[in-house]
Formats: structure tokens, sequence, C-alpha cells
């Protein structure tokens, strides 16, 4: 599913990534490693690649695409993870998926970041909740549970600012 703008995608290795909750462990590779203010417009998809499901790879893939990216929006993402040699990434020859190939990818939407730089979705769901309070990235879903625990929602009103409340372990 491409989107008719500029977009880049960055492939990680679901075996380095030990496989259960690989989505999960390569969002916070992916998080950790970018400014949302820097992605302000920016769509975030995701999936296994093409080849995955093919049974020719064991990959999954974050996108990003936005209607004001150039060339250095995708040169930041790239520079980003380019020499990175954290386990989880795909190697460098199969590290990044190009526009024209990446529009054929069955990747699905995960959200977007605002104007003002915030990691935004549909509806709150923990995983999010957890992935931003861990990257320090501000967070606002369009729709939250009424029966958050107190101690949630205080951590969604602070993400919801922008500020992160201090981490107890790391998330």
């Amino acid at each position: 599913m491409g989107l008719p703008f500029p977009g880049i995608g960055v492939v990680f290795d679901i075996d380095d990534l030990d496989g259960g909750f690989y989505g999960w462990k390569a969002w916070k590779i992916f998080m950790r490693h970018l400014d949302p203010s820097k992605l302000r417009g920016g769509t975030f998809l995701e999936g296994d690649t093409n080849e995955t499901l093919s049974g020719d790879a064991n990959e999954f893939c974050i996108a990003v695409y936005s209607e004001a990216f150039g060339d250095s929006d995708i040169d930041y993402v790239k520079g980003a993870f380019a020499d990175l040699t954290e386990q989880g990434l795909a190697p460098p020859g199969r590290r990044f998926i190009e526009k024209l190939q990446l529009d054929s990818e069955p990747l699905l939407d995960r959200g977007r970041v605002d104007a003002g730089g915030f990691f935004v979705t549909e509806s709150w769901t923990r995983v999010d909740h957890d992935l931003c309070k861990g990257a320090d990235w501000g967070y606002r879903p369009g729709s939250a549970p009424d029966d958050l625990p107190p101690e949630l929602a205080d951590e969604l009103k602070d993400l919801m600012k922008g500020r992160v409340p201090e981490a107890e372990g790391e998330v």
C-alpha cells in the first residue's frame, strides 16, 4: 500500500529480533534512533515484506512517507540507521527499501507524526503508549479508554503534553 509521496522503509531481521513480538522490538529500535520533530507530517506503515510472505526472507519493515519529505528527510532516516550495528536491523545491503519497491510492499497503516511532533494513532494502545514513553516521543491517540488505571492515565496526560514521565526501567 504505497502512498503518493516520498517514502523510505527501514528493514529489520525478524530472526535477529528473536521472533515473538518482533514488531514491537523493531519499533523500539526505530523510535530510539529518530527525532519525531524531524518527521512532522510523516505517515508510518509497517509489516512483513513481500519476500517474507513468499518465504524468501524473514524481514519486517517500518516505512515513513510524507508529502513534505524531500531528499534531506530521506537522508535523515537513512543516516540514522545506515551505520548502526544494533541487533535486529537487516544487514546494510538489505536495510532500506526505496520508494519504487516500497510502494508494492503489503504494509499497513500504523500512525503518523502531527505538526507538533506527536505520534498520533486512531486509538490508544498500551504498546504505543509504552513505545512513546520509552523513546521520549509525545503521544496523542485519537481516543483512549475511560477506565485506564490512574498511573497510565497520568502518564498519558504527560505524553499528550509532550513531556515523558520518568521511566522506572527500560520499556
